[in-house]
């Protein structure tokens, strides 16, 4: 077994809500986590502006195609992120209180 799998994760993410609360947001405790929005958000941007550069040159549904992928290609790195790197047990909250 690697030694790197016995070492403690570390935590981009944290709840929203405390445990057995209906909504199970996660939000970023971590400048990582906040960078993984950064990414998300720029691969949204990218994707927008492939989006109307194909739009203005006739190609529309291929700019429609260019963004859904970059956009998907973000909110997916930013999912696995959040399930790698998040804590289901603390909220923010606690968090900020430790820090």
């Amino acid at each position: 077994m690697s030694a790197a799998r016995n070492e403690p994760q570390e935590i981009w993410f944290a709840r929203r809500f405390p445990v057995g609360h209906p909504r199970a947001g996660m939000a970023p405790v971590h400048w990582k986590g906040w960078m993984m929005f950064g990414v998300f958000i720029a691969c949204m941007a990218v994707g927008a502006l492939g989006f109307g550069l194909s739009a203005i040159g006739g190609q529309f549904l291929w700019g429609v195609v260019v963004f859904v992928a970059l956009t998907a290609m973000g909110a997916g790195m930013l999912l696995i992120a959040v399930a790698q790197h998040g804590d289901q047990q603390k909220t923010v909250a606690e968090y900020k209180a430790n820090a």
